[in-house]
């Protein structure tokens, strides 16, 4: 009220005025009230002006007061706020070097809430929760700073030492190697020797561990069948079946992951899942999935390396529809800190149920790509090759493909994320279909959202949505899908 009183009454007194253009700088004098700085009018100051603004409607003088106090408090607000935070971060630095950590962390974790996301904070909370036996919190404050901040060494050297903390050796191993190729100091490198070899005694212990994970959704499909819209071909009337259906969803997924390290370089994994959709206005496409696979990992300073199996049965209706087995190996190399080279090849056959083994193909896919990570995202590019080779005499399901596939990830301070995917493909088939060359233009289109321990830790919610388009020269082919859907996963380690 004191403030709104005094405002009111240098109006109209026309005694305190805002600077304006053509106001000679020794005409003014400035003067202070309460914090807030206004102009005071000397006798030599241009009467023009002061005609001018007496002259104004109250509206034009409100904004300039507007104009000059709002910023002048919200400044002094963020001012107040930035020293108290100072403040609590000296306490907390001085309570870290008296050896008090446990009291640093309480101090921090109290903000958390309004503070995380912060550089500072993030590495002052991460080295308090470290040094007060805190590991858990201490990698999850962490790994959203290094996320940020790929290149600030002393966040990676205290990640590495909360992952070597909690037992997670491999990942420990991972962050002291990146460190040692950065030259550090002499002292940095030799406590990151000691580590390593502390990691490799260790490894020749390691026991096995497993994880498994059940994951529940439901959405909306607007062509569940995946087939055309048009209703008639060849002049020939297409069954409903085969013809385009929207239809709700509900889907149930779950499965097991088992690793095992052989030594300090290898590890074996073994993973399996079952997964059924059910569609509620379609169910001749409902779907069940039962896939395993087996693989071994091999890693040495920035090269890694893995080969493995894989074996899939597929039932639609109920019914069975296909077998898929396979053998793939990768290869990726770590360019730099932010660039990674990646590649796949894979080779698998498909062997459908009796009416429709002419489609049956063995397939070779070959992909190489690179990884971009920035401070809080990941850009993946890849380029795909692919052959189908039809096992069955006068089979049409001869192919060659190719395609290109962008993926970007945002990571939030949080450890929330934002993805987006894009892929593109050509497939030219070897044989005619119905007496016409066959050429499928392929796009797809998927975003979404993931929320991580929500709703409480180890529980993550992804809301996802998605499009894709066939352009095919035989019409039969050709068709689109809408898809969306909120999927919620639990895991048990």
């Amino acid at each position: 009220m004191r403030v709104a009183w005094l405002i009111r009454w240098m109006r109209e007194s026309k005694r305190y005025l805002p600077v304006v253009p053509g106001m000679h700088e020794n005409a003014v004098e400035v003067t202070k009230v309460r914090g807030i700085t206004f102009a005071v009018q000397a006798r030599e100051f241009n009467m023009y002006h002061v005609r001018r603004m007496a002259s104004r409607p109250a509206r034009h003088t409100r904004f300039w007061v507007l104009v000059l106090v709002l910023p002048v408090l919200s400044f002094q607000l963020l001012a107040a706020e930035g020293a108290n935070r100072e403040q609590i971060f000296e306490e907390a630095k001085a309570l870290l070097r008296d050896g008090q950590a446990a009291s640093a962390y309480e101090l921090l974790i109290a903000h958390e809430v309004d503070w995380s996301g912060g550089d500072a904070y993030d590495y002052l909370l991460g080295v308090a929760a470290l040094d007060s036996d805190n590991a858990g919190e201490a990698i999850f404050s962490l790994q959203r700073l290094v996320t940020r901040r790929p290149a600030f060494s002393g966040a990676r050297l205290e990640l590495a030492r909360a992952y070597f903390d909690v037992g997670d050796i491999e990942l420990a191993r991972i962050e002291f190697e990146r460190l040692l190729q950065e030259d550090p100091p002499e002292k940095v490198a030799t406590t990151v020797e000691r580590y390593l070899m502390a990691i490799n005694t260790r490894a020749r212990s390691y026991t096995a561990a497993t994880q498994y994970f059940i994951d529940l959704g439901i959405g909306y499909d607007s062509n569940a069948p995946a087939a055309t819209d048009n209703t008639q071909f060849l002049n020939f009337t297409l069954s409903p079946n085969n013809l385009e259906q929207h239809s709700g969803y509900g889907q149930v997924m779950m499965g097991a992951l088992w690793s095992k390290p052989l030594s300090v370089e290898t590890q074996v994994l073994l993973n399996g899942s079952l997964m059924h959709r059910g569609n509620g206005s379609a169910h001749f496409v409902d779907s069940s999935v039962a896939d395993v696979g087996m693989a071994w990992n091999w890693k040495r300073g920035s090269h890694f390396a893995s080969i493995g199996v894989t074996a899939a049965v597929s039932l639609l209706d109920r019914e069975s529809n296909k077998e898929d087995y396979g053998a793939n190996a990768s290869y990726m190399y770590q360019i730099s800190n932010n660039w990674r080279f990646s590649s796949l090849a894979r080779y698998s056959t498909l062997r459908f149920e009796d009416t429709l083994a002419i489609q049956d193909v063995n397939r070779s896919v070959l992909s190489f790509g690179v990884d971009k990570a920035a401070q809080n995202a990941l850009l993946n590019i890849a380029l795909l090759v692919s052959n189908d080779d039809a096992r069955q005499k006068g089979s049409s399901f001869s192919n060659d493909g190719y395609g290109l596939q962008l993926a970007r990830t945002w990571f939030g301070a949080d450890g929330n994320r934002l993805f987006a995917n894009v892929s593109v493909s050509r497939t030219d088939y070897d044989d005619t279909f119905f007496g016409s060359t066959r050429e499928d233009d392929t796009l797809s289109v998927s975003v979404g959202r993931t929320w991580t321990r929500f709703p409480s830790s180890n529980w993550s919610l992804t809301l996802q949505a998605s499009y894709s388009e066939k352009d095919s020269s035989v019409d039969l082919y050709d068709f689109d899908r809408w898809e969306a859907g909120i999927f919620l996963r639990k895991v048990f380690n």
